[in-house]
């Protein structure tokens, strides 16, 4: 058995009141995460040397579809 399937075994048999305690405790510590929005806004402008056609025709270059016409 790995040592995750072990701690997650052992954890199934704590009673409710010590899982309890246990999910508060991990709460605790973990970061708290950027808002997805926020993640997102770092990323805006990060990309160099795309096509300028890029969002009319992603999917031609994603998944090799033709290419829309463009004004």
């Amino acid at each position: 058995m790995s040592t995750v399937a072990e701690i997650e075994s052992a954890i199934e048999q704590l009673p409710p009141q010590d899982k309890a305690r246990l999910r508060a405790r991990l709460v605790e510590t973990l970061p708290a995460a950027a808002p997805i929005l926020e993640q997102l806004r770092g990323l805006a402008g990060a990309g160099q040397n795309l096509p300028s056609d890029l969002a009319a025709n992603h999917d031609h270059y994603l998944h090799g579809t033709a290419k829309r016409s463009t004004p």
